[in-house]
């Protein structure tokens, strides 16, 4: 009977830390990249703010090659949306919608992924020209990790499994732009 009693008190220690702990811990992972592409501000917004522009520079489109897309609205407008369904196993299904423009500074996306898990994320690129024709990109992208969930993040990180995806997505970017740049001088 005493080993039964020594059981239940470690089983609810272990219950109650867990539980302190999933209030302590972040509800979210962030991954952020910069990268330094030249070219003026205006330039990479014209592009980066079209959501069939971001099928062309970001990794994951290029994964999936029977992936479907859809856009509805205004393309580069707040409001506009591109679906997608693809391979269960590589792209899933899921939704981008543009949240917000601030011309030639910011782009916010709602990334929603329905399949092979529910997941919403914020996608924020940021602009900054720190010289005339040379612009210092940042790809910030925050993950709802909500309680208990949260837990999980002492145990996986999400820069580290797909941080390199953000990396290769801006040099995607950078080489698209400075190409571009490149044809009209």
């Amino acid at each position: 009977m005493k080993f039964f009693r020594l059981f239940v008190f470690f089983l609810l220690a272990v219950i109650v830390t867990i539980a302190v702990m999933t209030f302590m811990l972040p509800t979210s992972q962030k991954i952020s990249r910069t990268i330094t592409i030249n070219a003026p501000a205006a330039v990479i917004y014209n592009y980066v703010e079209k959501l069939e522009n971001f099928n062309k520079w970001s990794v994951w489109t290029q994964e999936d090659s029977s992936a479907v897309y859809t856009l509805t609205g205004i393309d580069g407008t707040a409001g506009a949306t591109t679906y997608w369904k693809g391979h269960p196993e590589i792209s899933g299904e899921g939704k981008i919608e543009i949240a917000s423009l601030q011309k030639d500074k910011t782009i916010v996306q709602q990334f929603h992924f329905i399949k092979p898990r529910a997941i919403n994320a914020t996608s924020t690129i940021m602009l900054n020209e720190t010289e005339k024709s040379r612009t210092a990109v940042t790809w910030d992208f925050a993950i709802a990790t909500p309680r208990p969930g949260n837990i999980f993040n002492l145990f996986s990180s999400m820069d580290k499994q797909i941080g390199k995806d953000f990396e290769d997505g801006l040099s995607n970017l950078k080489s698209t732009i400075e190409k571009s740049q490149s044809l009209k001088q």
